[in-house]
């Protein structure tokens, strides 16, 4: 082991270890995944534009809309209901919701009741519910208990976790 290495994990141990802010810059917790500054992810490989630019691999379904692991075209789940809670579900749980405790939700920051996803008039919303670690859309942290418009081939990233997901617009029936 070189000293580096030495130095490194007694920083882990003692919890001296940091991360720094991106974007301000500032120190925090070795294991927050989000900026307690100024809100923004710490995870490095986080792009802010998180915008798909090519919406081709990912499938849109005719109704209800459709949930992908960001950069891969297998659904993780497709669902018609007016409301789905995105989180990780637990022992008793009555509400719909997109279990994402085996894909490593819980290392990844996912919360039990993480955000929902509502079927409205004009397409879909989204809703954090005071999270723990934060939901961006589209590389914009969302602001808990503010509802926001959820454009089809939106990135939402839930903690670490990042998705897509994609519907048809009641609007646009060609997209």
């Amino acid at each position: 082991m070189t000293r580096a290495d030495f130095e490194i994990k007694t920083q882990v141990r003692t919890k001296s270890f940091i991360k720094f802010c991106p974007a301000c810059r500032q120190g925090n917790n070795a294991y927050s995944v989000a900026c307690a500054h100024c809100g923004r992810s710490l995870d490095l490989n986080f792009r802010a534009s998180g915008k798909i630019a090519d919406l081709t691999q990912y499938a849109i379904p005719e109704n209800g809309f459709a949930v992908y692991f960001h950069g891969n075209a297998e659904s993780i789940a497709i669902l018609a209901d007016k409301q789905v809670v995105l989180g990780r579900k637990t022992e008793g749980e009555t509400k719909p919701i997109v279990d994402l405790t085996s894909l490593n939700g819980f290392a990844l920051g996912v919360s039990r009741h993480h955000t929902v996803i509502r079927s409205s008039d004009k397409g879909y919303t989204i809703m954090d519910l005071n999270s723990s670690n934060g939901t961006w859309l589209d590389g914009k942290i969302l602001t808990p208990a503010e509802t926001y418009d959820l454009p089809s081939g939106a990135v939402v990233q839930l903690g670490r976790l990042k998705l897509v997901v994609t519907h048809k617009s009641p609007g646009n029936k060609n997209e």
